[in-house]
């Protein structure tokens, strides 16, 4: 389900996606599981969160999961593109990976005899130490179990294990490719790359056990990639009997004193931030649903969608690519206490979650941004060696894209010194003030961000919005209706569309309702259980809000506004 198209030519791959075997074990501690002793009892849909589902709704624990499939003698690597929140994969019983951190790729390996082989894998989605990135109090429900696709690849003795394509230039068409690969033994086997189906290299190269090869190509005849003209390009790469697949698109990301560009255009921002929930599949987005939600970005007049707050589907980034929807792509967080970012188990495995992000990631011309660690303590001291430190990865493993972060209180941050873009994101006229307030608050940021030396960085706002129940309105037009939503979000747009030029983008939260965490203090101040900031509820249903904030996008993104 999550392969927009197919990776590999050469290579045999299976989708393993389906009915699993099933069985909720509860408080059971991992550790004195006997695998080979486990009584299956349910079934469960791959890719599913088990939480989601009617017999196992809201409930956590350890659950474990069950696939039997045929396969030829040889090396074999099972791909999982998400399990929530902590898991172990075990092949005919012998333990071959354990992973935590949900929402990014990762693989299994083991070498295997030709026949029917058992693959059981463990999903814990309770919060402990085991999943030191997740925690009960985020401001959204975390879903469990295997809730992206899984595949099964049968290796050779070459394999390319990774491809990087990045812009050197657009004028020029020329672009830069790194192949990763591994190999069994040294070999020597023939290199050929084409793009769109022309060959543009044939070379025979010396492979060692592990390396990199990077080569530069010309592409005349390719178009660029934009939003108003999202043209793409696929590669494919053959190592030896292996090979690789990928789409990019040619296209340049900079900062011109306070504008973003693309391909030396400045361009503005106009979106909404999103959430990958559904009251029926929690994390999982089935396919209409993804095309779903793209198509009401696209009806909006969005250029732009923050992921929040975690990496997103890999179906979803495809889609915007095709699409020409600009993305922020994050790393998952929300409010960790200070106390995390003095915790070096903490930070290891938010380093080891941003380069599975970026490696799963790093070809979608979509993604002009990658960000980290939302609303967390980047006012405090400790916080900026952890900022430089984390955003300094992102920046090793992707030196053609912006880094940023989201700052719960911009008058107050200590790390803006750290981004290529400033993210605030700000409530007023909803948490403090009133709808009159949201003008001057919006400008105050703005100049404190000046102030401190920033005026050439390009500002964001990442978050903004109000809740409204669905349907919800009486006469007064008080809080928590849909007209309260209506006219709070028609005065921040307006304002940043009509009277001021410093800020160059918007992300209003959120797209959707989604269900929120069921910690209580939490809980009390979410009617329904649920965050109804979306200009759409849950099941996608527009509320009052989304034609208001429909009209500002479309005039704003008109030819008409284009030109002027």
């Amino acid at each position: 389900m999550a392969r927009r198209f197919a990776t590999h030519e050469r290579r045999e791959v299976a989708a393993l996606d389906g009915i699993w075997d099933f069985t909720f074990l509860g408080e059971a501690d991992p550790d004195a599981v006997e695998v080979d002793r486990i009584e299956f009892d349910a079934l469960m849909a791959v890719p599913g969160c088990f939480d989601a589902s009617p017999a196992y709704a809201g409930r956590r624990g350890l659950a474990a999961y069950r696939i039997r499939t045929d396969v030829e003698a040889g090396r074999q690597r099972l791909v999982f593109d998400g399990v929530q929140h902590w898991c172990r994969v075990f092949w005919d019983g012998e333990l071959i990976r354990e992973h935590a951190g949900g929402f990014s790729r990762f693989t299994a390996e083991t070498e295997a005899d030709a026949g029917t082989a058992e693959i059981v894998v463990l999903v814990d989605n309770r919060f402990d130490e085991r999943s030191p990135l997740h925690m009960e109090h985020f401001d959204w429900y975390a879903y469990g179990g295997i809730s992206r696709s899984v595949e099964l690849h049968r290796l050779g003795p070459v394999r390319v294990e990774g491809l990087r394509i990045a812009t050197a230039s657009t004028a020029d068409r020329r672009v830069s490719v790194r192949i990763d690969y591994a190999a069994d033994a040294p070999a020597s086997v023939p290199l050929e790359i084409e793009c769109d189906g022309r060959a543009v290299l044939t070379e025979t190269v010396a492979l060692d056990t592990a390396g990199s090869l990077d080569r530069v190509l010309e592409l005349p005849w390719a178009a660029s990639w934009s939003p108003e003209h999202p043209n793409l390009i696929t590669v494919s790469v053959r190592l030896g009997e292996d090979d690789l697949r990928e789409r990019f698109g040619l296209r340049e990301v900079r900062t011109e004193g306070a504008r973003i560009t693309l391909n030396g255009e400045p361009v503005t921002l106009l979106g909404v931030n999103r959430h990958e929930a559904h009251p029926q599949f929690g994390h999982t987005q089935p396919e209409a649903l993804l095309v779903n939600d793209v198509q009401q970005l696209k009806d909006l007049g969005c250029n732009f969608v923050r992921g929040s707050h975690y990496p997103l589907d890999p179906l979803f980034l495809d889609l915007c690519d095709e699409a020409g929807i600009l993305v922020w792509c994050e790393s998952i967080g929300w409010q960790y206490p200070v106390e995390h970012l003095t915790d070096p188990a903490f930070i290891d495995a938010q380093l080891e979650h941003i380069g599975e992000m970026v490696a799963a990631s790093q070809n979608h011309p979509s993604i002009i941004l990658w960000g980290i660690l939302n609303e967390c303590p980047s006012w405090s001291d400790e916080g900026h060696p952890v900022y430089e430190r984390l955003l300094g990865r992102l920046r090793e493993l992707d030196p053609d894209r912006l880094v940023t972060y989201a700052s719960i209180n911009a008058h107050d941050d200590k790390c803006l010194d750290l981004v290529d873009v400033v993210g605030a994101n700000t409530y007023p006229g909803w948490y403090y003030g009133d709808l009159p307030d949201i003008p001057g608050e919006l400008d105050r940021i703005s100049a404190h961000v000046d102030a401190l030396g920033f005026a050439d960085k390009p500002l964001i706002i990442s978050e903004i919005g109000a809740g409204a129940v669905p349907g919800w309105n009486d006469s007064h037009g008080s809080l928590w209706t849909e007209d309260y939503q209506a006219r709070h979000l028609d005065t921040v747009v307006g304002h940043l569309l009509d009277g001021q030029d410093r800020i160059s983008g918007l992300a209003i939260w959120v797209l959707g309702d989604f269900k929120t965490t069921e910690l209580r203090r939490m809980a009390l101040t979410r009617p329904r259980g649920v965050n109804d900031k979306g200009l759409i509820d849950e099941y996608r249903r527009p509320k009052q809000a989304y034609r208001v904030v429909q009209g500002h996008f479309r005039k704003e993104r008109s030819p008409r506004a284009e030109q002027a």
